[in-house]
């Protein structure tokens, strides 16, 4: 099935798929991997660092703290820039933002690969900010996200969203490949690995614009018919503006809820399935501080809880899963088979469980006259 729905996606739309993902998804993965490789070359330079300005050597506890925030501060740069896409992409759309996210892209890159010449290792900190800001989950991933799912018709929009999944697989790939000893994981070469993301940033920033915007973006925010048709022809399926705003979700529950044993990809594009398209970028903008907000304290307590702990620090994340695989289960609609109308409709009947019929009718009403808008 999934072989017949290859051969059905038009050719711009894989391409879209693959511009958006070399320049959000596939550049989280990029980040998350390569700062693995040259730990301990960054710990040696913010020694020396330190030595040449303070005339004397920081103390371990301290040089496992700076490094624990350059590892977190990533995640706090993801949280600004999730704070931010909900806007960027309303107020100047899909594709304006995600180009948007570019420049900030290669300025982090310039930030990190000049710190060992001008001697700040500052310099990495916000270089890695900028990094989580605009290029990661922050803007460019929750922006990714939104525009491939409001670009893929709906046959193919699981297999679109995937694409994510598998861009955030390819980057760590990537730059596990790159901190290798026999390419850039060496002293001599950090500040290179470090500034890695140059090159996905400029093969978006040249390729995306000539790109059409998300169809739903045109038609519903925007008001634009005949760039939401344009857009639609690259969909390649003949299908009536009316159709877009009624057509059915594609989303499973069940794999989200074994989420943490099975398959990442699920719940990427699960805001799409679940929330409106005015809903949809505050729904992003949600989901994006709430997961930059655990990364961070991950990051910044993690080596101190390996220290304690050793091996048995994998419980907690174990403990972790467990039990959003339960909330998960318990909690989520479903979403495969079922209309937009029909997910708010289930998830009306979890808050009211039954009661307050009134208030569900016009509730209701209220979502359905929102999904024939």
């Amino acid at each position: 099935a999934v072989f017949i729905s290859c051969q059905k996606m038009s050719y711009n739309l894989f391409l879209l798929a693959f511009v958006l993902g070399i320049g959000g998804a596939f550049q989280y993965g990029l980040q998350v991997s390569i700062i693995n490789s040259p730990a301990e070359y960054i710990k040696n330079f913010i020694r020396e660092t330190w030595l040449k300005r303070y005339g004397s050597s920081p103390t371990e506890e301290l040089i496992t703290l700076m490094w624990s925030f350059i590892v977190s501060i990533y995640s706090i740069g993801g949280l600004l820039g999730s704070l931010s896409a909900g806007y960027l992409s309303v107020r100047f759309g899909r594709k304006k933002a995600m180009l948007f996210a570019n420049i900030p892209a290669l300025l982090s890159a310039a930030l990190m690969g000049l710190s060992r010449l001008c001697g700040s290792f500052e310099m990495i900190i916000a270089g890695r900010i900028f990094s989580g800001s605009f290029v990661t989950a922050g803007l460019g991933l929750n922006i990714h996200l939104m525009y491939a799912g409001e670009c893929a018709p709906r046959k193919l929009r699981g297999l679109i969203a995937i694409t994510a999944s598998t861009a955030i697989a390819m980057g760590k790939f990537v730059g596990f490949v790159l901190g290798l000893r026999e390419v850039l994981g060496v002293d001599a070469l950090w500040p290179i690995l470090m500034a890695a993301n140059t090159l996905p940033a400029l093969i978006q920033l040249l390729t995306l614009p000539f790109f059409p915007d998300s169809p739903r973006y045109l038609l519903i925010d925007k008001k634009d018919k005949e760039g939401c048709i344009k857009g639609e022809e690259m969909r390649n399926e003949s299908q009536s503006i009316h159709f877009i705003l009624k057509r059915d979700t594609v989303g499973k529950k069940t794999f989200a809820s074994f989420f943490p044993f099975f398959s990442a990809g699920v719940l990427c594009p699960l805001p799409t399935e679940i929330f409106i398209q005015s809903y949809r970028p505050a729904a992003y903008v949600f989901n994006g501080f709430t997961n930059w907000i655990q990364l961070f304290i991950l990051g910044l307590v993690f080596p101190f809880i390996v220290e304690g702990l050793g091996s048995f620090c994998f419980i907690i994340f174990l403990t972790y899963c467990l039990s959003m695989a339960i909330f998960v289960f318990l909690v989520m609609p479903e979403t495969k088979g079922k209309t937009m109308l029909e997910v708010m409709e289930e998830f009306n009947r979890l808050n009211y469980r039954g009661k307050r019929q009134a208030a569900l009718q016009q509730s209701n009403c209220s979502v359905m006259i929102v999904t024939r808008l």
